[in-house]
């Protein structure tokens, strides 16, 4: 009883926080101390030459984000109450992990080197990649709610997004610390309508459906939902490869990023409000 009135105080209270001014916001205050944080570990590094904490450095700015978002879903939504703390732990490290594997491994396979159409077989190859995870986690524990099958999207698509992250920093490392800092800037902002905007768009339209059958079927919604973000990853990825193009063309790529979490928000509009389907919490 006392669990479930702090859901619904914390719920009112994110309501509420959406009528302050931005940086009162908690998913606002979540990104700017992380991001803080990164910095001050690229900082530490920058001036003492203490490498060894770059990859917390790139940790906190790739995760800055994708958490920011977490934060604002889970105060809109409560979505956190449909699955245990401990799975949602385990889909973001082994779910992001594994769907990190099968699209690095087809990636190199159908896409590497970047030229040309190549470019357009991403979204093909890795929205898969994280979609099989979250229906692997949700067939084997049971979870048919639209509420836990949009949590373990977000799960799997926050660990994928803050690896991949991850490693473009890494990858910039040799032209200066805060060269690739700043890719974990951009890549922060960026991720939340990518990643996470697609497969939580694609998680809310079939969880639903399967939660009103009872169960899990292939429908022309839910395969045409597939393909729209299989798409919209493909065209996100294909603009950020243009170059000596008119600077329109690159405003196409906020068009997408746009697009995206409109999408991924409308499709998530039914669950405001605290979750009717709470995990028990253990006595005392």
């Amino acid at each position: 009883m006392g669990a479930t009135r702090h859901h619904t105080d914390e719920v009112q209270a994110g309501r509420q926080g959406g009528q302050r001014r931005p940086h009162f916001r908690r998913w606002m205050r979540v990104w700017w101390a992380t991001m803080a944080l990164s910095l001050l570990l690229a900082a530490v590094a920058h001036s003492t030459g203490n490498s060894f904490v770059l990859p917390a450095a790139f940790f906190y700015g790739a995760a800055a984000g994708p958490i920011a978002l977490l934060v604002a879903t889970q105060d809109r939504t409560g979505i956190a109450a449909s699955v245990p703390a401990v799975t949602l732990l385990g889909t973001f490290l082994f779910g992001g992990g594994v769907a990190i594997v099968l699209g690095g491994f087809f990636d190199a396979l159908f896409v590497h080197p970047l030229d040309g159409p190549r470019i357009l077989r991403v979204g093909f190859i890795e929205e898969p990649a994280k979609i099989l995870t979250v229906i692997a986690v949700a067939a084997i524990g049971g979870y048919r709610t639209k509420r836990s099958g949009l949590a373990l999207g977000l799960a799997t698509a926050t660990g994928f997004a803050v690896m991949e992250s991850m490693a473009y920093a890494l990858a910039t490392v040799p032209k200066g610390v805060f060269r690739a800092e700043t890719v974990e800037l951009v890549r922060g902002l960026t991720t939340p309508f990518g990643h996470l905007a697609w497969t939580g768009f694609f998680c809310a339209v079939a969880f639903g459906v399967w939660e009103r059958r009872g169960r899990m079927v292939l429908t022309l919604p839910i395969a045409g939902v597939f393909l729209l973000v299989c798409l919209l990853h493909s065209l996100n990825d294909a603009l950020l490869t243009l170059h000596d193009v008119p600077v329109a063309v690159h405003l196409l790529y906020g068009v997408v990023a746009a697009t995206s979490y409109v999408l991924f928000h409308r499709s998530t509009r039914d669950l405001t409000g605290p979750s009717p389907h709470r995990v028990p919490v253990p006595a005392g």
